[in-house]
Protein backbone atom coordinates (compact mmCIF):
# COMPACT_ATOMS: atom_id res chain seq x y z
CA UNK A 1 0.00 0.00 0.00
CA UNK A 2 2.88 1.99 1.10
CA UNK A 3 4.53 1.64 -2.58
CA UNK A 4 1.07 2.40 -4.65
CA UNK A 5 0.93 5.75 -2.42
CA UNK A 6 4.50 6.39 -3.27
CA UNK A 7 3.72 5.52 -6.64
CA UNK A 8 0.59 7.69 -7.12
CA UNK A 9 2.11 10.69 -5.05
CA UNK A 10 5.21 10.65 -8.09
CA UNK A 11 2.39 10.56 -11.02
CA UNK A 12 0.63 13.46 -9.50
CA UNK A 13 3.66 15.62 -8.45
CA UNK A 14 5.16 16.10 -11.63
CA UNK A 15 3.55 19.29 -12.31
CA UNK A 16 0.43 21.19 -11.76
CA UNK A 17 -2.59 22.65 -13.47
CA UNK A 18 -3.19 24.09 -17.08
CA UNK A 19 -6.05 27.14 -17.89
CA UNK A 20 -8.60 26.61 -20.85
CA UNK A 21 -11.69 27.54 -21.90
CA UNK A 22 -13.46 24.17 -20.98
CA UNK A 23 -12.39 24.28 -17.71
CA UNK A 24 -13.87 28.02 -17.09
CA UNK A 25 -17.19 26.70 -18.27
CA UNK A 26 -17.00 23.46 -15.75
CA UNK A 27 -16.16 26.43 -12.85
CA UNK A 28 -19.36 28.43 -13.66
CA UNK A 29 -16.45 31.45 -14.98
CA UNK A 30 -17.80 31.00 -18.39
CA UNK A 31 -20.83 29.92 -20.50
CA UNK A 32 -19.94 27.66 -23.81
CA UNK A 33 -21.88 30.46 -25.79
CA UNK A 34 -19.38 32.52 -24.81
CA UNK A 35 -16.41 30.62 -26.60
CA UNK A 36 -15.75 32.88 -29.92
CA UNK A 37 -16.14 30.76 -33.04
CA UNK A 38 -14.01 32.60 -35.91
CA UNK A 39 -16.58 33.50 -38.98
CA UNK A 40 -16.68 31.22 -41.72
CA UNK A 41 -19.05 30.70 -44.62
CA UNK A 42 -22.94 30.03 -43.73
CA UNK A 43 -23.50 26.44 -43.16
CA UNK A 44 -19.55 25.84 -42.03
CA UNK A 45 -17.11 26.37 -39.65
CA UNK A 46 -13.36 27.22 -40.72
CA UNK A 47 -11.37 24.38 -39.18
CA UNK A 48 -7.70 25.67 -39.27
CA UNK A 49 -7.68 27.62 -35.52
CA UNK A 50 -11.35 26.54 -34.79
CA UNK A 51 -11.97 26.60 -30.94
CA UNK A 52 -14.10 23.74 -30.23
CA UNK A 53 -17.04 24.56 -27.63
CA UNK A 54 -17.19 21.02 -24.92
CA UNK A 55 -20.52 21.34 -25.07
CA UNK A 56 -23.67 24.04 -26.08
CA UNK A 57 -25.97 24.91 -23.79
CA UNK A 58 -28.96 27.55 -23.50
CA UNK A 59 -28.03 30.92 -22.77
CA UNK A 60 -28.18 30.73 -18.70
CA UNK A 61 -30.18 33.48 -16.63
CA UNK A 62 -28.80 35.66 -14.44
CA UNK A 63 -29.81 33.73 -10.77
CA UNK A 64 -29.28 35.25 -7.19
CA UNK A 65 -27.32 31.93 -6.78
CA UNK A 66 -24.41 33.16 -8.94
CA UNK A 67 -22.47 35.16 -5.97
CA UNK A 68 -22.52 31.89 -3.93
CA UNK A 69 -21.46 29.88 -6.67
CA UNK A 70 -18.28 32.29 -7.02
CA UNK A 71 -17.41 31.56 -3.78
CA UNK A 72 -16.39 28.34 -4.61
CA UNK A 73 -13.07 29.61 -6.78
CA UNK A 74 -10.42 30.63 -4.39
CA UNK A 75 -7.69 32.00 -5.96
CA UNK A 76 -7.14 33.43 -9.93
CA UNK A 77 -4.76 35.21 -11.41
CA UNK A 78 -3.70 34.32 -13.76
CA UNK A 79 -0.28 36.88 -13.79
CA UNK A 80 0.96 34.64 -11.11
CA UNK A 81 3.74 33.20 -12.72
CA UNK A 82 3.53 29.58 -10.54
CA UNK A 83 -0.54 28.97 -9.32
CA UNK A 84 -3.18 30.63 -11.34
CA UNK A 85 -6.30 29.23 -10.65
CA UNK A 86 -7.77 27.13 -7.40
CA UNK A 87 -11.35 26.02 -6.76
CA UNK A 88 -13.15 23.82 -4.65
CA UNK A 89 -14.94 21.15 -5.81
CA UNK A 90 -18.26 19.30 -4.46
CA UNK A 91 -20.72 16.73 -5.64
CA UNK A 92 -23.88 15.93 -4.23
CA UNK A 93 -26.58 13.59 -5.20
CA UNK A 94 -29.68 12.25 -3.73
CA UNK A 95 -31.98 9.38 -5.41
CA UNK A 96 -35.40 7.68 -4.78
CA UNK A 97 -36.79 5.03 -6.66
CA UNK A 98 -40.22 3.07 -6.05
CA UNK A 99 -41.45 0.64 -8.00
CA UNK A 100 -41.21 -3.36 -8.13
CA UNK A 101 -39.85 -6.53 -10.43
CA UNK A 102 -42.32 -8.98 -11.88
CA UNK A 103 -40.66 -12.68 -12.59
CA UNK A 104 -42.76 -15.08 -14.64
CA UNK A 105 -43.52 -18.53 -13.37
CA UNK A 106 -40.79 -21.48 -14.80
CA UNK A 107 -42.77 -25.00 -13.99
CA UNK A 108 -42.89 -25.42 -10.65
CA UNK A 109 -41.63 -22.08 -9.69
CA UNK A 110 -44.71 -19.24 -8.92
CA UNK A 111 -44.30 -15.74 -10.09
CA UNK A 112 -42.67 -12.92 -7.59
CA UNK A 113 -42.00 -9.89 -6.78
CA UNK A 114 -39.10 -8.06 -5.78
CA UNK A 115 -39.54 -4.75 -4.17
CA UNK A 116 -37.55 -2.05 -5.70
CA UNK A 117 -38.12 0.81 -3.73
CA UNK A 118 -35.45 2.67 -1.64
CA UNK A 119 -33.96 6.27 -1.05
CA UNK A 120 -30.03 7.38 -0.59
CA UNK A 121 -27.12 9.27 -1.05
CA UNK A 122 -26.02 7.90 -4.14
CA UNK A 123 -22.69 10.35 -4.55
CA UNK A 124 -21.29 13.31 -1.99
CA UNK A 125 -17.69 14.23 -3.04
CA UNK A 126 -15.68 17.02 -2.23
CA UNK A 127 -12.44 17.91 -3.83
CA UNK A 128 -10.06 20.45 -5.34
CA UNK A 129 -9.27 22.00 -8.65
CA UNK A 130 -5.88 23.72 -9.25
CA UNK A 131 -4.23 25.45 -12.40
CA UNK A 132 -0.40 25.93 -12.06
CA UNK A 133 2.83 27.05 -14.15
CA UNK A 134 0.24 27.50 -17.22
CA UNK A 135 0.52 24.15 -18.70
CA UNK A 136 -0.87 21.47 -16.19
CA UNK A 137 -4.21 20.88 -14.59
CA UNK A 138 -4.60 19.03 -10.96
CA UNK A 139 -7.98 17.31 -9.87
CA UNK A 140 -8.32 15.76 -6.55
CA UNK A 141 -11.87 14.13 -4.94
CA UNK A 142 -12.56 12.42 -2.60
CA UNK A 143 -16.21 9.82 -1.95
CA UNK A 144 -17.59 10.31 1.15
CA UNK A 145 -20.77 8.10 0.20
CA UNK A 146 -21.34 4.85 0.42
CA UNK A 147 -20.03 2.14 2.86
CA UNK A 148 -16.09 1.62 2.96
CA UNK A 149 -15.66 -0.41 -0.23
CA UNK A 150 -16.93 3.18 -2.33
CA UNK A 151 -15.60 5.64 0.03
CA UNK A 152 -11.98 7.53 -0.84
CA UNK A 153 -9.99 8.98 -2.99
CA UNK A 154 -12.42 9.07 -6.79
CA UNK A 155 -9.81 10.68 -8.70
CA UNK A 156 -6.13 12.27 -7.81
CA UNK A 157 -5.05 12.83 -11.20
CA UNK A 158 -3.09 16.02 -13.55
CA UNK A 159 -3.09 16.49 -17.14
CA UNK A 160 -0.12 18.48 -18.79
CA UNK A 161 0.09 20.25 -22.07
CA UNK A 162 3.89 19.80 -23.11
CA UNK A 163 2.82 20.94 -26.70
CA UNK A 164 -0.06 22.93 -28.08
CA UNK A 165 -2.72 20.84 -28.43
CA UNK A 166 -0.67 17.78 -27.03
CA UNK A 167 -1.32 16.40 -23.12
CA UNK A 168 -0.41 13.75 -21.02
CA UNK A 169 -2.87 12.72 -18.34
CA UNK A 170 -1.67 10.40 -14.92
CA UNK A 171 -2.89 9.43 -11.41
CA UNK A 172 -5.95 7.91 -10.87
CA UNK A 173 -9.11 8.87 -13.28
CA UNK A 174 -11.38 6.99 -15.63
CA UNK A 175 -10.16 5.52 -19.10
CA UNK A 176 -11.94 6.84 -21.75
CA UNK A 177 -14.70 4.87 -22.67
CA UNK A 178 -17.85 5.49 -24.25
CA UNK A 179 -19.64 8.63 -24.46
CA UNK A 180 -21.81 8.10 -21.40
CA UNK A 181 -18.56 7.10 -19.52
CA UNK A 182 -16.62 10.00 -20.83
CA UNK A 183 -19.50 12.85 -18.81
CA UNK A 184 -19.18 13.72 -15.58
CA UNK A 185 -22.08 11.92 -13.81
CA UNK A 186 -23.28 15.38 -12.02
CA UNK A 187 -24.02 16.82 -15.72
CA UNK A 188 -25.57 13.44 -16.81
CA UNK A 189 -29.22 13.97 -17.65
CA UNK A 190 -30.18 10.57 -16.17
CA UNK A 191 -30.48 8.55 -13.53
CA UNK A 192 -27.38 6.65 -13.78
CA UNK A 193 -26.02 5.42 -17.06
CA UNK A 194 -27.01 2.40 -19.45
CA UNK A 195 -26.89 -1.40 -18.24
CA UNK A 196 -23.93 -2.65 -20.11
CA UNK A 197 -22.24 0.74 -19.66
CA UNK A 198 -21.65 -0.13 -16.19
CA UNK A 199 -21.04 -3.89 -16.99
CA UNK A 200 -18.54 -3.24 -19.21
CA UNK A 201 -16.69 -0.05 -18.23
CA UNK A 202 -13.49 -0.19 -16.10
CA UNK A 203 -13.27 1.26 -12.98
CA UNK A 204 -11.50 4.43 -11.85
CA UNK A 205 -7.82 3.25 -11.50
CA UNK A 206 -3.75 4.40 -12.08
CA UNK A 207 -3.02 5.20 -15.77
CA UNK A 208 -1.22 7.38 -18.04
CA UNK A 209 -2.91 8.54 -21.14
CA UNK A 210 -1.76 10.79 -24.56
CA UNK A 211 -3.72 12.71 -26.09
CA UNK A 212 -3.37 14.84 -29.56
CA UNK A 213 -6.01 16.92 -30.89
CA UNK A 214 -5.73 19.12 -34.16
CA UNK A 215 -7.93 20.34 -36.60
CA UNK A 216 -11.32 18.60 -35.19
CA UNK A 217 -9.17 15.51 -35.00
CA UNK A 218 -8.90 14.13 -31.52
CA UNK A 219 -6.43 11.01 -30.73
CA UNK A 220 -5.46 9.13 -27.63
CA UNK A 221 -3.19 6.42 -26.15
CA UNK A 222 -3.14 4.86 -22.65
CA UNK A 223 -2.16 2.29 -20.33
CA UNK A 224 -4.22 1.28 -16.71
CA UNK A 225 -3.93 -0.31 -14.13
CA UNK A 226 -5.90 -3.79 -13.72
CA UNK A 227 -6.08 -3.86 -10.07
CA UNK A 228 -9.36 -1.34 -8.43
CA UNK A 229 -8.99 0.15 -5.00
CA UNK A 230 -11.43 2.88 -3.00
CA UNK A 231 -8.32 4.57 -2.19
CA UNK A 232 -4.92 3.76 -4.42
CA UNK A 233 -4.76 0.90 -6.88
CA UNK A 234 -1.68 -0.94 -7.55
CA UNK A 235 0.30 -1.37 -10.75
CA UNK A 236 0.06 -5.46 -10.34
CA UNK A 237 -0.97 -7.12 -13.18
CA UNK A 238 -0.39 -6.43 -16.84
CA UNK A 239 -3.29 -4.02 -16.89
CA UNK A 240 -5.66 -1.90 -19.78
CA UNK A 241 -4.46 -1.02 -23.31
CA UNK A 242 -6.45 1.84 -24.31
CA UNK A 243 -6.81 3.56 -27.79
CA UNK A 244 -9.31 6.76 -28.41
CA UNK A 245 -10.31 8.75 -32.09
CA UNK A 246 -12.63 11.24 -32.71
CA UNK A 247 -14.02 13.79 -34.87
CA UNK A 248 -15.46 16.85 -33.78
CA UNK A 249 -17.41 19.22 -36.05
CA UNK A 250 -18.92 22.35 -35.60
CA UNK A 251 -21.47 24.14 -38.16
CA UNK A 252 -23.60 27.70 -38.06
CA UNK A 253 -26.69 28.81 -39.50
CA UNK A 254 -26.75 32.40 -38.46
CA UNK A 255 -27.12 32.64 -34.61
CA UNK A 256 -27.59 28.31 -34.60
CA UNK A 257 -24.45 26.62 -33.84
CA UNK A 258 -24.52 22.43 -33.83
CA UNK A 259 -22.04 20.33 -32.37
CA UNK A 260 -21.47 16.71 -33.75
CA UNK A 261 -18.91 14.40 -32.52
CA UNK A 262 -17.78 10.94 -33.13
CA UNK A 263 -15.48 8.52 -31.32
CA UNK A 264 -13.97 5.03 -31.81
CA UNK A 265 -12.66 3.65 -28.32
CA UNK A 266 -10.98 -0.01 -28.01
CA UNK A 267 -10.17 -1.30 -24.77
CA UNK A 268 -7.44 -4.59 -24.58
CA UNK A 269 -7.70 -6.18 -21.39
CA UNK A 270 -4.39 -8.27 -21.04
CA UNK A 271 -5.54 -9.23 -17.45
CA UNK A 272 -8.83 -10.98 -18.73
CA UNK A 273 -10.55 -13.02 -15.62
CA UNK A 274 -8.31 -11.88 -13.31
CA UNK A 275 -8.54 -8.44 -13.87
CA UNK A 276 -10.48 -6.37 -10.70
CA UNK A 277 -11.26 -3.33 -12.97
CA UNK A 278 -13.04 -4.85 -16.04
CA UNK A 279 -15.71 -6.01 -14.55
CA UNK A 280 -15.70 -3.84 -12.36
CA UNK A 281 -17.90 -5.58 -9.77
CA UNK A 282 -18.06 -8.78 -8.37
CA UNK A 283 -21.41 -11.02 -8.13
CA UNK A 284 -19.34 -14.84 -8.22
CA UNK A 285 -20.87 -17.32 -5.84
CA UNK A 286 -24.28 -15.21 -5.43
CA UNK A 287 -27.92 -15.83 -6.68
CA UNK A 288 -29.97 -13.77 -8.62
CA UNK A 289 -33.16 -12.26 -7.53
CA UNK A 290 -35.39 -13.41 -10.49
CA UNK A 291 -34.38 -17.12 -10.33
CA UNK A 292 -31.87 -17.94 -7.54
CA UNK A 293 -29.45 -18.81 -10.21
CA UNK A 294 -25.97 -19.17 -9.26
CA UNK A 295 -23.21 -16.96 -10.78
CA UNK A 296 -20.09 -19.20 -10.94
CA UNK A 297 -17.84 -16.74 -12.09
CA UNK A 298 -17.91 -12.99 -13.37
CA UNK A 299 -17.32 -12.40 -17.02
CA UNK A 300 -14.05 -11.80 -18.49
CA UNK A 301 -14.03 -9.24 -20.99
CA UNK A 302 -10.60 -9.31 -22.91
CA UNK A 303 -11.58 -7.31 -25.70
CA UNK A 304 -14.51 -3.44 -25.28
CA UNK A 305 -15.33 -1.69 -28.17
CA UNK A 306 -17.56 1.42 -28.53
CA UNK A 307 -18.43 3.81 -31.12
CA UNK A 308 -21.26 5.93 -31.59
CA UNK A 309 -21.50 10.38 -31.77
CA UNK A 310 -23.33 12.81 -29.72
CA UNK A 311 -25.11 15.93 -31.98
CA UNK A 312 -25.63 18.99 -29.74
CA UNK A 313 -27.73 22.29 -30.67
CA UNK A 314 -29.17 25.32 -28.36
CA UNK A 315 -32.20 22.96 -27.73
CA UNK A 316 -31.64 19.42 -28.70
CA UNK A 317 -29.46 17.15 -28.24
CA UNK A 318 -28.83 13.37 -29.59
CA UNK A 319 -26.08 10.71 -28.23
CA UNK A 320 -25.81 7.27 -29.93
CA UNK A 321 -23.78 4.49 -28.80
CA UNK A 322 -22.72 1.05 -29.82
CA UNK A 323 -20.80 -1.05 -27.76
CA UNK A 324 -19.95 -4.51 -27.50
CA UNK A 325 -17.52 -6.64 -24.98
CA UNK A 326 -15.83 -9.90 -26.30
CA UNK A 327 -13.92 -12.96 -23.71
CA UNK A 328 -15.24 -16.16 -22.44
CA UNK A 329 -19.09 -14.43 -23.07
CA UNK A 330 -20.01 -11.61 -25.46
CA UNK A 331 -22.54 -9.00 -24.59
CA UNK A 332 -23.31 -5.72 -27.31
CA UNK A 333 -25.33 -2.93 -26.63
CA UNK A 334 -27.25 0.10 -28.19
CA UNK A 335 -27.70 3.54 -26.29
CA UNK A 336 -30.11 6.12 -28.07
CA UNK A 337 -30.60 9.04 -25.95
CA UNK A 338 -32.31 12.42 -27.37
CA UNK A 339 -32.70 15.68 -25.03
CA UNK A 340 -34.99 18.77 -25.65
CA UNK A 341 -35.09 22.13 -23.74
CA UNK A 342 -38.87 22.73 -23.30
CA UNK A 343 -38.15 25.71 -21.37
CA UNK A 344 -34.48 26.46 -22.36
CA UNK A 345 -32.49 26.88 -19.49
CA UNK A 346 -35.03 25.64 -17.18
CA UNK A 347 -36.59 22.89 -17.96
CA UNK A 348 -35.11 19.30 -19.65
CA UNK A 349 -37.04 17.12 -21.32
CA UNK A 350 -34.77 13.54 -21.27
CA UNK A 351 -35.74 10.47 -22.81
CA UNK A 352 -33.69 6.83 -23.44
CA UNK A 353 -33.38 3.29 -25.06
CA UNK A 354 -31.56 1.13 -24.02
CA UNK A 355 -30.44 -2.67 -25.53
CA UNK A 356 -28.01 -5.28 -24.71
CA UNK A 357 -27.93 -8.14 -25.73
CA UNK A 358 -25.82 -11.83 -25.45
CA UNK A 359 -26.32 -15.29 -26.87
CA UNK A 360 -24.95 -16.81 -23.47
CA UNK A 361 -27.19 -17.79 -20.32
CA UNK A 362 -26.88 -15.14 -17.72
CA UNK A 363 -24.25 -13.33 -19.45
CA UNK A 364 -25.98 -9.61 -18.84
CA UNK A 365 -25.92 -8.58 -15.07
CA UNK A 366 -28.37 -5.68 -14.42
CA UNK A 367 -29.33 -3.81 -11.29
CA UNK A 368 -32.48 -1.50 -11.10
CA UNK A 369 -34.04 1.18 -9.32
CA UNK A 370 -31.37 3.39 -7.28
CA UNK A 371 -28.76 0.56 -7.07
CA UNK A 372 -28.73 0.97 -10.97
CA UNK A 373 -24.66 0.29 -10.81
CA UNK A 374 -23.44 -3.20 -9.81
CA UNK A 375 -20.20 -1.45 -8.48
CA UNK A 376 -22.14 0.47 -6.32
CA UNK A 377 -24.59 -1.56 -4.98
CA UNK A 378 -25.70 -5.33 -6.40
CA UNK A 379 -28.46 -6.43 -3.90
CA UNK A 380 -30.80 -7.24 -5.69
CA UNK A 381 -29.15 -7.86 -9.10
CA UNK A 382 -31.01 -9.80 -11.87
CA UNK A 383 -29.73 -12.16 -14.89
CA UNK A 384 -30.41 -12.93 -18.72
CA UNK A 385 -29.69 -12.57 -21.99
CA UNK A 386 -31.61 -9.15 -23.71
CA UNK A 387 -32.38 -6.15 -21.54
CA UNK A 388 -34.62 -3.56 -23.16
CA UNK A 389 -34.47 -0.44 -20.99
CA UNK A 390 -37.27 2.97 -22.05
CA UNK A 391 -36.87 6.20 -19.69
CA UNK A 392 -38.67 8.96 -20.24
CA UNK A 393 -38.11 12.31 -17.14
CA UNK A 394 -37.86 15.84 -17.05
CA UNK A 395 -35.14 17.54 -15.39
CA UNK A 396 -35.55 21.38 -13.64
CA UNK A 397 -32.76 23.11 -13.85
CA UNK A 398 -33.04 25.41 -10.32
CA UNK A 399 -29.25 26.40 -10.79
CA UNK A 400 -27.86 25.75 -14.53
CA UNK A 401 -26.61 22.42 -14.54
CA UNK A 402 -25.23 23.15 -10.55
CA UNK A 403 -28.76 22.15 -9.14
CA UNK A 404 -31.28 19.75 -10.99
CA UNK A 405 -34.05 18.88 -9.59
CA UNK A 406 -35.19 15.24 -11.79
CA UNK A 407 -37.89 12.83 -12.56
CA UNK A 408 -39.03 9.85 -14.56
CA UNK A 409 -40.45 6.65 -15.41
CA UNK A 410 -38.69 3.66 -16.61
CA UNK A 411 -39.98 0.29 -18.03
CA UNK A 412 -37.24 -2.31 -17.87
CA UNK A 413 -37.82 -5.74 -19.63
CA UNK A 414 -35.01 -9.02 -19.13
CA UNK A 415 -35.49 -11.94 -20.75
CA UNK A 416 -33.85 -15.14 -19.89
CA UNK A 417 -34.54 -17.68 -22.71
CA UNK A 418 -31.29 -18.74 -23.29
CA UNK A 419 -30.78 -19.68 -19.78
CA UNK A 420 -33.85 -21.00 -17.18
CA UNK A 421 -36.40 -18.25 -18.41
CA UNK A 422 -36.92 -16.65 -15.69
CA UNK A 423 -38.08 -13.57 -17.68
CA UNK A 424 -38.43 -9.71 -15.64
CA UNK A 425 -40.54 -6.70 -15.94
CA UNK A 426 -40.22 -3.64 -13.58
CA UNK A 427 -42.34 -0.21 -13.85
CA UNK A 428 -40.01 2.22 -11.92
CA UNK A 429 -40.54 5.71 -10.73
CA UNK A 430 -37.22 7.76 -10.66
CA UNK A 431 -36.52 10.96 -8.69
CA UNK A 432 -33.53 12.76 -7.01
CA UNK A 433 -31.52 15.95 -7.04
CA UNK A 434 -27.96 16.62 -7.85
CA UNK A 435 -26.25 19.95 -6.89
CA UNK A 436 -22.36 20.28 -7.79
CA UNK A 437 -19.89 23.19 -7.45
Amino acid sequence: MKNSVFTATILVSLSLAHANDALDVLEGKKNADEIVLPPAAAGSVAEESLVYPETIRPEWQTRTFDPVWARAVLFDDESNPWVQHVAMTGFFEWRAAFGEAEVDAVGATPAKEVDLDSTRTRRARLGARIRAFRNTDIEAVGEIAGDADHSGIERLSARTEYLPGAGVSYGKFRPQFTAEYRQEPEFSPYPDRAMLVNMLAPATTLGIHFDYHRNGWDYGAGWFSGDSDPYIPSLSGDGILALNLGRTSVSMEGDSITRTRWHLDYLHNFDAGRSNSVPRYNVTGRRSANGNQLVASNPAFRHLFSTGFTLEQERFSFLGDFMIGKGDTTAWGLTLSPTWWAVPGYLEIVGRYHYAGSDDPGALVATMGVSGDPYFDSSPFFIGDEYHSFYLGANAHLYQDRMVLMTGLENVILKDEAGAAFNTEAWIWHTGIKTSF
